[in-house]
């Protein structure tokens, strides 16, 4: 199966550009005041598929309805979000801590994975939070971050949203390994031309869903304003890479 022209494009921008910086290069250890000094070599790229991806979810916004504000003491909701969150990210939470060492992160996704998959139906009832093991959610990009890799840059990636050079790469790599092992698998060869183009279509659908998912708290980062979402997503990652659960919100510039 092939990687989807769009990210394999920006794929190949990031390894690129981001080499240099990749070379062994520390997480910097406070946010810059401002965000455009993290390296967005990429500014007037990352401006125009920010403005894409914000008309595509402000349209998919519209053609669903509102959801309710959720109450503090309620129970997580149930749906077919909470199925893929459970086949993600505690997978990928669990091989991610385990690369560095991080032994309770791992055990925690262990118990969530057994307990949503068991008593919650894959997934759908997250009754892992209800018994007291709330997510923690990581990834192969902080486990990167972890072991020294610097972020390289910033990027916005179509459909799926803000990204460092490093953590797209992951990413990227990460989901279209698994999908053209799995794809791979079932579909198998000789099969007609109508069948690989499905295949094709629902690998392409695939790999933008689980490559967004991969980062939820990137995900909840609204597309209301440029600055601010780099500046959030920077902020954020750099908090996680650096085992701070605080998660500081970096104020954005004045728009003129």
């Amino acid at each position: 199966m092939r990687l989807p022209a769009c990210l394999a494009a920006c794929l190949l921008a990031m390894l690129l550009l981001c080499a240099p910086a990749m070379a062994g290069a520390a997480e910097p250890a406070a946010v810059p005041p401002d965000p455009a000094a993290a390296g967005d070599l990429l500014n007037g790229y990352n401006r125009i598929i920010f403005a894409f991806n914000r008309t595509i979810y402000s349209w998919l916004d519209s053609l669903l309805p509102a959801a309710p504000e959720p109450s503090p003491s309620a129970a997580p909701a149930p749906g077919p979000a909470r199925v893929i969150s459970n086949l993600i990210n505690e997978p990928l939470t669990l091989l991610s801590s385990l690369l560095v060492g991080d032994l309770s992160t791992a055990w925690n996704a262990a118990e969530r994975f057994g307990i949503n998959s068991t008593a919650g139906v894959l997934g759908w009832w997250d009754e892992a939070s209800l018994r007291g093991y709330e997510p923690v959610p990581a990834d192969i990009g902080l486990s990167l971050c972890r072991m020294g890799v610097g972020e390289g840059g910033y990027v916005m990636l179509p459909f799926i949203g803000p990204r460092t050079y490093r953590d797209a790469a992951a990413d990227v790599i990460l989901v279209n390994a698994l999908l053209w092992t799995t794809t791979g698998a079932i579909v198998g060869s000789g099969l007609s031309v109508q069948t690989i183009i499905i295949a094709e279509s629902i690998e392409v659908a695939a790999d933008i869903v689980a490559t967004r998912q991969i980062d939820p708290r990137a995900k909840e980062i609204h597309f209301d304003n440029f600055d601010q979402m780099r500046a959030n997503y920077l902020v954020q990652r750099r908090h996680r890479c650096g085992r701070d659960t605080a998660m500081t919100v970096a104020a954005a510039p004045a728009i003129p």
